[in-house]
């Protein structure tokens, strides 16, 4: 029979097998070997990022060319409608600038990534919930959320992580896949853990899990990660050589918007996917990077499909753009179709969270366009689809 140390031995042997498959080390450098190290002192899988140049682009899309007659491609910016025109909830088409350079993560944040922040998280004292039962993660610091389901099993797909006693493991094989089932709140987290590690400014502010800080919002200026915005996010996906050409495109490969609508069915042809996008496949995440077909000008992958991603931003229609002196998140009563929005974010209230990019789920409300999307959750939710890339500010 073995005595209380050997026992411990063979469990330790387990636990290292189990993480040499997996690829996630929970283990750090103690000089003491006879002790187990809980967690990670270090997040050591920093995501790759890519350089979006500041500019001006035309955010949004409508069909006026369509309705008063005008070319594909024209270069007008909508404020006021024709009589009896509504430009939809994804109008109406308006400029949006991007003041400064910012990076954009080239892929989703993977399975093996979040679980390298947890595990560090987890050395720091930062984590509390129900982890021996394997059930959620919060924050233990703050207006305590959920961040991570572990015991979520939605449409025949479990979480793809999970905690051993002495830190988090991903399933063997899907270390490289988006990860889901994570909150809005667990994305926010995951930004302030890697400015954290990296010496920069954490952007957000744990008590009400809002950007501000005594009264000051670290939306630009406050060098660290945080979650795109929708302008930033569409930005990055339309961006090309020419940001002001307004072509209708809705998805970041395509050329034009026509090509997407009679190539694709406006997205119910589903083989026009194949190669770009995973897109409402039915069968799960693929490894970040997939769908080479469909990567953006700017080298970003997956920003159809696979995964739908969350935005900083708070659900709100752009209806009010139509005329100036509206209200809402964007400050519309400023509007000037002529200059457009500088850094639009609607942080300041709402019930949503916006979602980008579509996925592999198959559903009505899922659209892989890079326009506006509808499919909008409360910060809490967390779904097999459900997952998000970051952004890094100066």
């Amino acid at each position: 029979m073995f005595d209380l140390k050997s026992r411990f031995y063979a469990l330790l042997l387990i636990s290292l097998l189990s993480l040499t498959l997996t690829g996630c080390s929970i283990f750090g450098d103690d000089d003491d070997d006879d002790v187990a190290v809980i967690g990670n002192a270090a997040i050591t899988r920093i995501p790759e990022m890519v350089t979006v140049p500041a500019g001006t682009f035309k955010m949004g899309w409508d069909s006026l060319d369509v309705a008063v007659g005008m070319p594909n491609g024209t270069d007008t910016v909508a404020a006021d409608y024709p009589a009896g025109y509504n430009s939809g909830v994804t109008g109406p088409v308006r400029k949006v600038t991007i003041t400064k350079d910012y990076k954009i993560g080239k892929y989703e944040i993977t399975n093996e990534q979040y679980c390298d922040m947890l595990n560090y998280s987890l050395r720091k004292g930062y984590l509390t919930g129900n982890l021996a039962g394997n059930e959620t993660v919060k924050n233990a610091e703050g207006n305590q959320q959920e961040l991570l389901n572990l015991d979520a099993d939605y449409e025949g797909k479990k979480c793809e992580i999970s905690y051993t006693g002495y830190g988090f493991v991903v399933d063997a094989g899907l270390e490289k896949r988006p990860v889901v089932y994570v909150t809005w709140y667990g994305a926010a987290f995951y930004c302030n853990m890697l400015s954290e590690m990296q010496g920069l400014t954490k952007l957000y502010n744990l008590t009400d899990w809002s950007c501000t800080f005594d009264g000051t919002a670290r939306f630009y200026g406050f060098p660290g990660y945080r979650l795109p915005t929708e302008a930033e996010w569409e930005y990055a996906a339309r961006y090309d050589d020419d940001n002001l050409r307004y072509d209708r495109r809705m998805v970041a490969w395509e050329p034009n918007g026509y090509d997407y609508a009679v190539k694709s069915g406006y997205g119910t042809i589903a083989s026009y996917f194949d190669g770009k996008a995973n897109y409402s496949s039915g069968i799960g995440t693929q490894d970040v990077g997939c769908c080479a077909g469909g990567v953006s000008p700017l080298g970003i992958y997956n920003l159809a499909g696979n995964a739908s991603e969350w935005a900083q931003d708070f659900y709100s229609s752009y209806t009010y753009f139509a005329k100036p002196g509206g209200t809402g998140g964007y400050k519309s009563a400023d509007y000037d179709p002529a200059k457009g929005e500088l850094n639009p974010i609607n942080d300041e209230s709402g019930v949503y969270r916006q979602r980008r990019g579509g996925s592999w789920l198959v559903y009505g409300n899922n659209s892989p366009i890079s326009i506006y999307h509808t499919n909008t959750n409360w910060a809490y939710t967390n779904y097999c689809d459900l997952g998000f890339r970051i952004v890094e500010v100066e």
